[in-house]
């Protein structure tokens, strides 16, 4: 899957039977003790495939589900599905449609080094009735200079590494980046647009991307978009200080509040589920 036999859909097929354990189906050993020359072996087998997926925009993302639904026999479940998540995205991007602003949004996929995601994200900032300037979609995730970013000037700043295992822990790395250069004068910072949300939701190919977009919508247009109900154990923080405020580097993280995507503002919560 992707090229690395891991991930979600690569431990769905292996348990579908259709991943060996090598990633590659049978081993040539076990396969060849089978065969008599004649095919009868594999025939008394069934045919083993490989179904190898590596999507680098939204849509692929969704074409991969059906893929693996036909692969496995839920082909109807996982068009359904495919159906209900093209639908969720329309009803986002109407929601927010009508937006008199479209802010230039940065989302962070890594902080040691700065690493701006690839792929299906400028996508899903565009769905969410926001821009990215830095990278096409389908480009790959690119590295960055803390100069570069300050270049950018982002008017929303989204913080999800990939090595983070969660939003509280993304937490710790605030002193660094608030004893950067420059860090105070970012849009987002001065506007206090910034949010520490989960990796999961933007960096793997799957279902959650969905609610991924739901979300941006949420933090980009929190008047507009509809309300989110974040999973459990993947909750978001945002900055929240007084206007024209500044702290200290290692107090930062103080200042970000549990974000939980509903009302008018964003800062409301509505019962969680567990995740999609």
């Amino acid at each position: 899957v992707g090229g690395h036999g891991d991930g979600v859909v690569a431990r769905a097929l292996a348990a579908a039977g259709l991943l060996g354990k090598d990633g590659a189906g049978e081993d040539d050993e076990n396969a060849s003790d089978d065969d008599t020359g004649d095919g009868d072996g594999a025939s008394k087998r069934g045919a083993v495939g490989v179904l190898a997926l590596d999507p680098q925009r939204l849509g692929e993302v969704l074409e991969t589900i059906a893929q693996v639904g036909a692969a496995t026999g839920t082909g109807d479940a996982a068009t359904a599905l495919v159906g209900q998540l093209r639908e969720r995205l329309r009803q986002v991007a109407a929601r927010v449609a009508t937006a008199q602003r479209k802010p230039r949004v940065l989302s962070l996929e890594g902080l040691r080094p700065f690493a701006v995601g690839g792929h299906w994200l400028p996508e899903m900032k565009l769905l969410a009735g926001g821009v990215d300037e830095l990278l096409e979609p389908g480009s790959a995730a690119v590295a960055l200079r803390w100069e570069q970013v300050l270049a950018y000037a982002p008017q929303v700043l989204v913080l999800a590494p990939c090595v983070s295992q969660s939003p509280t822990q993304t937490l710790l790395e605030l002193e660094r980046l608030a004893a950067l250069p420059g860090w105070w004068a970012l849009p987002a910072v001065r506007d206090r647009e910034v949010y520490v949300a989960h990796h999961a939701f933007f960096s793997r190919a799957g279902p959650r991307l969905v609610v991924g977009v739901e979300i941006l919508a949420k933090m980009l247009h929190p008047s507009l978009a509809r309300d989110v109900a974040m999973p459990d154990g993947h909750g978001a923080f945002k900055m929240k200080m007084e206007p024209n405020r500044r702290c200290r580097p290692r107090q930062l993280h103080k200042f970000f509040q549990p974000w939980g995507g509903a009302g008018d503002d964003g800062w409301g919560f509505v019962e969680t589920s567990r995740g999609e």
